[in-house]
């Protein structure tokens, strides 16, 4: 058993950071009109002139104007046109406190900054050579001294000088003149007619080239569009250029908003934090999400890119023209935001059976990350109530169970009254900082309907419990449906009140038909998919006319984020996934299904060993019934018989065992490969994708199903199936096909999975997005009998050439994947894998500590392990604890996981 050692690493200092709460927020003493900012770009020593017209507020509480700053070098202040003298201000830290602003005052202030040495990627930093600003949460204060909170809002206009080998300076707005200084430095100066908070401030510097094209907006305008690339990649942007017009259109038709600036564009970085920023009519991007062709990106990445090029656009009203009062407000934006985005991509896709994909993708998304995070010690409500660090509540939270509240809205009122609600909130708060109390008023008063108890969503943390209990009365026929809320309790918080949960149902009779629904007190039926509002404690309703045993499909379209404690035997489940009209519901049957399986496969496993583990009939012919369903489309039935991913299975156990998991996991594929073989090989042969390959939900369905078929086939460890892998990797004309072919090849253990990996990495070599690709991949190698374990290719990886140690993307690819899909080898007995756990953490805490406080969060669960896991998790991160000069986004991690019950 490993004893954690100290890395040979040296921390640097921060300062210790106060605990920030919602309650205490008070508005600016002052406001900024607008600010005048002037760059002189040099990579050591960047001198930043900032000339601000601060604004006293009438109601103020104080004279004193407070401007945060961070790692600033201050040269010079002027207040009113003279030269400032002692007395006048006051340096704290963090802080310029410039005192008796007392009427409209000019100040202008001169830093001095170093892009090239801000490894933190916060702020004003270098990417290679370019020169590239992340504000949002914080990073303005580390450009120069200003009120650096999202209620401030003023109009920016911008100087940028540069060397003459920087050809393209960009900032927001609009681009009033440009040229070149007697001194052969290039300018640019930019205005933004919008006012705007900090956080949305962007400027990039550096030798480009720009995708163009000019679309004519509804009220007949045109908008230029730009899309910067290094000069190497303009050949990979056509998709996201016309993702970009799909999601201008759309949000025209479906929601009435235009664009609203003549020129909007994007940047690709190779260097940053996030996956996109969606500055005022300037995003950056994580080159990721931009950049795409059949060589360098999966159906997935184009399926993304489209996405979250859909979402920074949409940003466009949602945050930018509405921003949020205080970063407690986040899901008031990114909630909002997030769903808008899912709208669009299924609104792309077309067809139901697509749609449903696209809404069991959602699902999972929030099921595999969210719950388990409402579960543990960083539970919180999507408007949390306090922070450390703010930087650590960009989460599942805040974005992706935010989008089920605001997504409920409309199961509440319907498009049309969710559009009219939106358009309310838009017209009362454009140009001004929102609350989410704000967003749900306009919704309210827009549909006059009283949605005090809907707030509680906002309030409360914890994933409901929805206990279902049915009666049928042959008799009567009658049904009678009874749910009982049952809300997480949190020590020294208020006991939880009832949710307003909308709660979308259908009944199924014993011939799997949708049963007409009517209610007690109606004189007909109504639909055979009906929408109840539970919101009490406890609550019933009877439904009339049930002449036939009845099967209870509930949570519809999962209407709420809520889990229901449902009794259903395996064979109802094995019914409901044959039958159930309802195609999200029928994919979470089936799942519902798996998850016995497993269930079954790991007592099986512990008790009497593999050879007696074989799943149940009514498993394998639901199974088959929808593999072979021609009117399910193939992208569906893919999703629908995709094993769950071991973290959400260990969620849905008591007591996580993950090498037990993963045995159960490959057993159960290897069954189903060895039973079904004749079906497999029939989907692999007719769900080929003959001539140029096209990222069209039609093709990436087939490939999805025919991966998988393969898939199956590789666990059963089909010799005929392994020939198929390694010619799928040799002869496919597009990146979907050949990383699924080695990625086959590695999670099923076959002989030829380490073989592909290192034809992989000579043919990857230079392209730094397969490079990422690489390196996830190599994470899912298995420990093989006599060789090393995996953990310490993990550790040798960090110094391969493909591995950047301090690019967000690299790190995320090769330590992230592992830590969060390692499973047993990353869980350890020898707890080797906590040990790179510790040194990573701290390792990457030194430069960059919001990359860090992600990477710290594997463990935040550790109770729910077996002892022997739980009892090394708990040491390490005991040991990372006691780091003196830990990050405060890290030390808040740290101290909730060690001290929030589970």
């Amino acid at each position: 058993m490993v004893e954690f050692k100290k890395a040979n690493i040296k921390m640097a200092s921060q300062n210790a950071s106060n605990i920030v709460f919602r309650k205490d927020y008070t508005a600016p003493d002052h406001q900024i009109e607008s600010i005048d900012l002037s760059f002189d770009l040099i990579p050591t020593c960047t001198e930043v002139t900032s000339k601000i017209i601060a604004v006293p507020q009438e109601d103020r509480k104080s004279d004193d104007l407070i401007l945060d700053g961070d790692d600033l070098t201050l040269v010079s202040i002027k207040i009113a046109g003279e030269d400032s003298f002692p007395g006048q201000y006051d340096m704290r830290p963090g802080k310029l406190i410039i005192h008796n602003i007392k009427e409209r005052t000019e100040i202008e202030i001169v830093t001095r900054i170093n892009p090239r040495n801000n490894l933190e990627l916060s702020g004003l930093y270098m990417s290679k050579n370019n020169y590239i600003t992340q504000c949002e949460s914080e990073g303005f204060r580390r450009i120069t001294y200003f009120p650096d909170r999202p209620d401030i809002l003023a109009k920016y206009r911008v100087v940028i000088r540069a060397p003459k080998d920087y050809k393209d300076l960009l900032s927001n707005g609009n681009l009033v003149e440009q040229g070149e200084l007697l001194d052969g430095r290039n300018y640019a100066i930019w205005e933004d007619p919008f006012p705007k908070p900090s956080y949305l401030f962007a400027l990039v510097a550096g030798n480009f080239v720009a995708q163009e094209q000019k679309v004519t907006l509804s009220d007949g305008r045109e908008a230029l569009l730009q899309i910067w690339t290094e000069p190497a990649n303009k050949g990979k942007t056509e998709f996201a250029m016309q993702s970009l017009v799909k999601a201008i259109k759309w949000d025209e038709e479906r929601f009435g908003l235009d664009l609203d600036l003549d020129r909007f564009m994007i940047v690709a970085t190779d260097d940053f934090n996030f996956g996109a920023m969606e500055n005022k009519g300037l995003n950056i991007f994580n080159s990721k999400y931009v950049l795409a062709d059949e060589n360098v990106a999966t159906d997935q990445d184009f399926a993304n890119i489209e996405a979250v090029i859909g979402h920074e656009y949409f940003h466009n009203w949602t945050g930018d023209r509405v921003t949020c009062r205080d970063w407690f407000q986040l899901s008031l934006k990114e909630g909002l935001t997030v769903f808008r985005e899912q709208e669009f991509s299924a609104d792309m896709l077309g067809d139901e059976s697509s749609r449903a994909v696209k809404r069991i993708d959602d699902v999972r998304v929030l099921r595999n990350s969210q719950f388990p995070e409402d579960a543990g010690p960083m539970a919180h409500p999507i408007r949390p109530e306090s922070y450390r660090s703010i930087n650590n509540f960009y989460t599942t939270t805040v974005y992706e169970k935010g989008a089920e509240v605001v997504r409920m809205y409309q199961t509440l009122f319907g498009k049309d009254g969710f559009r009219r609600g939106l358009l309310e909130y838009i017209n009362r708060y454009d140009g001004t900082a929102a609350t989410c109390d704000d967003f749900l008023n306009a919704m309210a008063e827009s549909n006059y309907e009283d949605l005090s108890q809907f707030e509680l969503w906002y309030s409360q943390a914890g994933t409901p419990r929805i206990s279902v209990e049915t009666k049928w009365d042959e008799i009567a026929k009658t049904f009678t449906l009874t749910l009982r809320q049952n809300n997480r309790t949190f020590p020294g918080k208020p006991a939880p009140k009832p949710l307003m949960i909308p709660v979308k149902i259908g009944i199924l009779d014993d011939a799997g038909n949708d049963i007409p629904l009517q209610l007690e007190g109606e004189d007909s039926p109504d639909g055979t998919s009906r929408l109840l509002i539970l919101d009490e404690a406890v609550q019933s309703w009877t439904f009339r006319n049930v002449s036939t045993k009845p099967l209870l499909s509930i949570g519809r379209g999962f209407s709420a984020p809520v889990i229901f404690n449902t009794e259903y035997t395996r064979e109802q489940l094995a019914f409901l996934a044959r039958h159930d009209s309802d195609l999200f519901n029928r994919a979470d049957a089936f799942e519902k299904l798996t998850l016995q399986m497993v269930d079954q496969f790991i007592t099986d496993l512990s008790r009497r060993g593999a050879q007696n583990a074989m799943p149940s009939e009514s498993y394998l012919f639901a199974f088959e019934d929808i593999l072979n369903d021609d009117s399910l489309s193939p992208a569906y039935r893919a999703k629908v018989l995709e094993m769950p991913s071991e973290n959400y299975i260990a969620e849905n156990r008591v007591l996580i065992e993950p090498a037990l998991i993963r045995e159960a996991c490959d057993l159960i594929k290897r069954r189903i490969g060895q039973r079904l073989r004749g079906s497999f090989e029939d989907k692999i042969k007719n769900n080929q994708t003959p001539g140029l390959y096209r990222p069209d939900a039609a093709d990436a369905g087939r490939r999805a199903l025919k991966l998988l078929s393969l898939s199956y086939l590789a666990y059963a460890q089909d010799a005929k199936a392994m020939q198929q892998v390694r010619n799928l990797y040799k002869n496919a004309n597009n990146l979907t096909d050949r990383l699924g072919a080695v990625n086959i090849a590695v999670q099923a253990s076959l002989p030829i999975g380490e073989e592909l990996l290192s034809k992989a990495d000579v043919e990857w070599k230079s392209e730094p997005l397969l490079n990422n690709k690489w390196l996830a991949l190599s994470t899912q190698l298995r420990t093989q009998r006599g060789k090393r374990p995996t953990v310490d290719l993990i550790r040798a990886l960090t110094q391969h050439p493909k591995y950047q140690d301090h690019n967000p993307n690299s790190i995320y690819a090769l330590l992230g994947t592992f830590f969060r899909t390692g499973g047993p080898e990353f869980h350890r007995p020898d707890g080797m894998g906590y040990q790179l756990w510790v040194d990573s953490v701290l390792f990457v805490d030194k430069f960059n500590p919001q990359v860090a406080a992600r990477l710290a969060r594997a463990l935040e669960n550790w109770r729910r392990y077996e002892p022997t896991l739980s009892n090394l998790m708990y040491k390490a991160l005991k040991y990372v604890s006691e780091e003196k000069n830990l990050s405060p986004n890290v030390r808040e991690i740290i101290e909730h996981a060690l001290t929030e019950p589970v």
